[in-house]
């Protein structure tokens, strides 16, 4: 018996959520932790930067990707 047509799968308006919610915390988190770097006794790894710009276009790519095609317009 083929289980896979039973399978859960988000739709793609769950996914552009999760994905624009996961870029806004990513985004606020690089946003607060860049001041840090220019403060004196600077803590912040530069790795730590380079993940969360990747990570907040990976999630900006995600939205945009699994965004809902608007219903076309009917000009007839």
């Amino acid at each position: 018996m083929d289980r896979r047509g039973d399978r859960w799968s988000p739709s793609p308006t769950a996914l552009t959520a999760m994905c624009i919610a996961g870029l806004s915390v990513s985004a606020s988190t690089l946003i607060l932790l860049i001041p840090a770097l220019f403060g004196s006794g600077a803590q912040v790894h530069p790795l730590v930067i380079v993940g969360l710009v990747v990570l907040s276009a990976a999630f900006a790519a995600g939205a945009r990707y699994w965004r809902p095609q608007a219903p076309g317009a009917d000009l007839s």
